[in-house]
Protein backbone atom coordinates (compact mmCIF):
# COMPACT_ATOMS: atom_id res chain seq x y z
CA UNK A 1 0.00 0.00 0.00
CA UNK A 2 1.37 3.40 -0.98
CA UNK A 3 0.50 6.86 0.30
CA UNK A 4 0.70 9.68 -2.26
CA UNK A 5 4.06 11.30 -3.03
CA UNK A 6 2.62 14.65 -2.04
CA UNK A 7 1.73 13.35 1.44
CA UNK A 8 5.15 11.72 1.69
CA UNK A 9 6.89 15.03 1.04
CA UNK A 10 4.63 16.84 3.51
CA UNK A 11 5.13 14.24 6.22
CA UNK A 12 8.89 14.26 5.79
CA UNK A 13 8.99 18.05 6.06
CA UNK A 14 6.95 17.98 9.26
CA UNK A 15 9.16 15.33 10.81
CA UNK A 16 12.35 17.14 9.94
CA UNK A 17 10.92 20.39 11.32
CA UNK A 18 10.13 18.58 14.56
CA UNK A 19 13.69 17.30 14.80
CA UNK A 20 15.10 20.76 14.19
CA UNK A 21 12.85 22.21 16.90
CA UNK A 22 13.35 19.43 19.43
CA UNK A 23 15.50 21.57 21.72
CA UNK A 24 12.82 24.21 22.11
CA UNK A 25 10.29 21.47 22.92
CA UNK A 26 12.42 20.17 25.79
CA UNK A 27 13.91 17.12 24.05
CA UNK A 28 16.19 14.90 26.09
CA UNK A 29 18.32 11.84 25.50
CA UNK A 30 16.49 8.62 26.32
CA UNK A 31 17.44 4.98 26.69
CA UNK A 32 17.74 3.25 23.31
CA UNK A 33 15.37 0.35 24.13
CA UNK A 34 11.58 0.62 24.44
CA UNK A 35 11.58 -1.89 27.34
CA UNK A 36 14.37 -0.09 29.21
CA UNK A 37 14.27 0.05 32.99
CA UNK A 38 12.94 3.32 34.49
CA UNK A 39 15.47 6.12 34.74
CA UNK A 40 13.80 7.71 37.74
CA UNK A 41 12.04 10.27 35.53
CA UNK A 42 8.56 10.39 37.01
CA UNK A 43 5.55 12.47 36.04
CA UNK A 44 2.61 13.85 38.03
CA UNK A 45 0.01 11.12 38.43
CA UNK A 46 2.52 8.31 38.96
CA UNK A 47 0.33 7.14 41.83
CA UNK A 48 -2.07 5.94 39.10
CA UNK A 49 0.42 3.28 37.98
CA UNK A 50 -1.31 -0.08 37.92
CA UNK A 51 -0.30 -2.72 40.49
CA UNK A 52 2.07 -5.32 38.97
CA UNK A 53 -0.52 -8.10 39.15
CA UNK A 54 -2.74 -9.90 36.65
CA UNK A 55 -5.88 -7.78 36.14
CA UNK A 56 -9.25 -9.18 35.12
CA UNK A 57 -12.62 -7.85 33.98
CA UNK A 58 -15.72 -10.02 33.47
CA UNK A 59 -19.22 -9.02 32.39
CA UNK A 60 -21.76 -8.63 29.60
CA UNK A 61 -21.47 -5.89 26.99
CA UNK A 62 -24.15 -3.22 27.47
CA UNK A 63 -22.84 -0.14 25.63
CA UNK A 64 -20.63 0.37 22.56
CA UNK A 65 -19.00 3.55 21.21
CA UNK A 66 -17.02 3.64 17.95
CA UNK A 67 -14.98 6.57 16.66
CA UNK A 68 -12.62 6.67 13.69
CA UNK A 69 -10.81 8.67 11.02
CA UNK A 70 -9.98 6.98 7.71
CA UNK A 71 -7.81 9.75 6.30
CA UNK A 72 -4.09 10.44 6.52
CA UNK A 73 -2.55 12.20 9.51
CA UNK A 74 0.96 13.17 10.49
CA UNK A 75 2.51 14.38 13.73
CA UNK A 76 5.85 16.17 14.18
CA UNK A 77 5.93 15.21 17.86
CA UNK A 78 8.67 12.96 19.23
CA UNK A 79 8.60 11.04 22.52
CA UNK A 80 11.90 12.70 23.52
CA UNK A 81 10.05 16.02 23.82
CA UNK A 82 8.51 16.99 27.16
CA UNK A 83 5.47 19.21 27.61
CA UNK A 84 3.14 17.36 25.27
CA UNK A 85 -0.17 15.56 25.74
CA UNK A 86 -1.22 12.33 27.42
CA UNK A 87 -0.14 10.90 30.75
CA UNK A 88 3.54 11.78 31.16
CA UNK A 89 3.34 14.59 28.56
CA UNK A 90 5.33 12.86 25.80
CA UNK A 91 2.79 12.81 22.98
CA UNK A 92 1.36 15.22 20.42
CA UNK A 93 -0.78 17.70 22.40
CA UNK A 94 -3.69 17.09 19.99
CA UNK A 95 -5.20 13.58 20.34
CA UNK A 96 -5.61 11.64 17.11
CA UNK A 97 -9.05 10.43 18.32
CA UNK A 98 -11.36 11.51 21.18
CA UNK A 99 -14.81 10.66 22.51
CA UNK A 100 -16.79 10.92 25.77
CA UNK A 101 -18.25 8.08 27.86
CA UNK A 102 -20.16 7.74 31.13
CA UNK A 103 -18.71 4.99 33.36
CA UNK A 104 -20.82 3.19 35.93
CA UNK A 105 -19.55 1.65 39.16
CA UNK A 106 -18.85 -2.06 39.08
CA UNK A 107 -18.25 -2.19 35.34
CA UNK A 108 -15.23 -2.23 33.01
CA UNK A 109 -14.38 -0.02 30.06
CA UNK A 110 -12.70 -1.84 27.16
CA UNK A 111 -10.87 -0.21 24.27
CA UNK A 112 -9.68 -1.69 20.97
CA UNK A 113 -7.49 0.60 18.86
CA UNK A 114 -6.09 0.09 15.36
CA UNK A 115 -4.30 2.20 12.74
CA UNK A 116 -2.06 1.95 9.68
CA UNK A 117 1.45 3.13 10.60
CA UNK A 118 4.00 4.34 8.04
CA UNK A 119 7.67 3.33 8.13
CA UNK A 120 10.79 5.47 8.34
CA UNK A 121 12.19 3.43 5.45
CA UNK A 122 9.55 4.62 2.98
CA UNK A 123 8.83 8.02 4.50
CA UNK A 124 12.24 9.64 5.20
CA UNK A 125 12.54 11.98 8.15
CA UNK A 126 10.13 10.06 10.38
CA UNK A 127 11.07 8.23 13.58
CA UNK A 128 11.44 4.45 13.21
CA UNK A 129 8.88 3.66 15.94
CA UNK A 130 5.36 5.01 16.48
CA UNK A 131 3.97 5.10 20.01
CA UNK A 132 0.32 5.28 21.06
CA UNK A 133 -1.37 5.89 24.40
CA UNK A 134 -5.08 5.54 25.30
CA UNK A 135 -6.24 7.52 28.33
CA UNK A 136 -9.32 8.50 30.31
CA UNK A 137 -9.56 12.12 31.52
CA UNK A 138 -12.07 13.06 34.23
CA UNK A 139 -13.89 16.45 34.46
CA UNK A 140 -11.09 17.74 36.76
CA UNK A 141 -8.51 17.18 34.04
CA UNK A 142 -6.81 14.16 35.66
CA UNK A 143 -5.41 11.92 32.92
CA UNK A 144 -5.02 8.16 33.47
CA UNK A 145 -3.91 5.51 31.00
CA UNK A 146 -5.97 2.36 30.54
CA UNK A 147 -4.52 -1.04 31.48
CA UNK A 148 -2.45 -2.62 28.71
CA UNK A 149 0.49 -0.21 28.15
CA UNK A 150 4.16 -0.53 29.03
CA UNK A 151 4.39 2.14 31.71
CA UNK A 152 8.01 3.27 31.32
CA UNK A 153 9.03 3.19 27.62
CA UNK A 154 12.66 4.23 27.09
CA UNK A 155 12.93 4.51 30.88
CA UNK A 156 10.38 7.35 31.16
CA UNK A 157 7.00 7.23 32.89
CA UNK A 158 4.68 7.94 29.94
CA UNK A 159 2.81 4.67 29.26
CA UNK A 160 2.68 3.54 25.62
CA UNK A 161 2.36 0.75 23.11
CA UNK A 162 4.59 0.65 20.03
CA UNK A 163 4.82 -0.36 16.37
CA UNK A 164 7.84 -0.28 14.05
CA UNK A 165 6.49 -0.51 10.51
CA UNK A 166 8.49 -2.48 7.92
CA UNK A 167 9.07 -1.13 4.38
CA UNK A 168 5.81 0.78 3.79
CA UNK A 169 2.98 0.42 6.33
CA UNK A 170 1.98 -2.02 9.08
CA UNK A 171 -1.30 -2.40 10.94
CA UNK A 172 -1.12 -1.49 14.61
CA UNK A 173 -3.69 -3.13 16.91
CA UNK A 174 -3.89 -3.03 20.70
CA UNK A 175 -6.38 -3.74 23.47
CA UNK A 176 -6.92 -1.91 26.77
CA UNK A 177 -9.31 -1.94 29.69
CA UNK A 178 -9.95 -0.38 33.09
CA UNK A 179 -12.12 -1.36 36.00
CA UNK A 180 -14.56 1.22 37.33
CA UNK A 181 -14.40 1.26 41.12
CA UNK A 182 -12.30 2.30 44.11
CA UNK A 183 -9.35 -0.13 43.95
CA UNK A 184 -5.82 1.15 43.13
CA UNK A 185 -5.56 1.90 39.42
CA UNK A 186 -9.36 1.86 38.91
CA UNK A 187 -11.34 4.68 37.32
CA UNK A 188 -13.95 6.29 39.54
CA UNK A 189 -17.55 6.32 38.21
CA UNK A 190 -18.47 9.38 36.14
CA UNK A 191 -17.92 11.05 32.78
CA UNK A 192 -14.57 10.68 30.99
CA UNK A 193 -13.00 11.82 27.75
CA UNK A 194 -11.21 8.92 26.09
CA UNK A 195 -8.22 10.05 24.00
CA UNK A 196 -5.72 8.37 21.70
CA UNK A 197 -2.30 10.09 21.73
CA UNK A 198 0.70 9.39 19.50
CA UNK A 199 4.32 10.31 18.81
CA UNK A 200 7.41 9.19 16.94
CA UNK A 201 10.15 7.43 18.94
CA UNK A 202 13.38 5.45 18.74
CA UNK A 203 15.10 8.28 16.86
CA UNK A 204 14.37 11.85 15.71
CA UNK A 205 11.19 12.68 13.83
CA UNK A 206 7.44 12.27 14.08
CA UNK A 207 4.95 9.73 12.72
CA UNK A 208 2.50 9.15 9.87
CA UNK A 209 -0.65 7.04 9.89
CA UNK A 210 -4.15 6.48 8.53
CA UNK A 211 -7.30 4.45 9.18
CA UNK A 212 -7.53 5.21 12.92
CA UNK A 213 -10.34 3.36 14.73
CA UNK A 214 -11.19 3.25 18.45
CA UNK A 215 -13.88 0.84 19.66
CA UNK A 216 -15.10 1.22 23.24
CA UNK A 217 -17.53 -0.98 25.11
CA UNK A 218 -18.63 -1.12 28.71
CA UNK A 219 -19.38 -4.35 30.49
Amino acid sequence: MQFTRRMLTFAGALALAAFAGAGSAGAQELASEFLAKPQGIQAPGTKAMHPPTVARCVGQVNQVVDVGFEGLRTTPWNFAMAGGGGEGGRFDPTPVLSTVVALQAGTCINAHFSALVGSAQTYPGLAPVTLFQVTATNPNGVVQHLYGHYETPYGVYAPAVATEAEKDVDEHASNFFARVGDAPGDLRPGFYRIDVWWAGAGGPGGAIGAGFVLKLYQQ
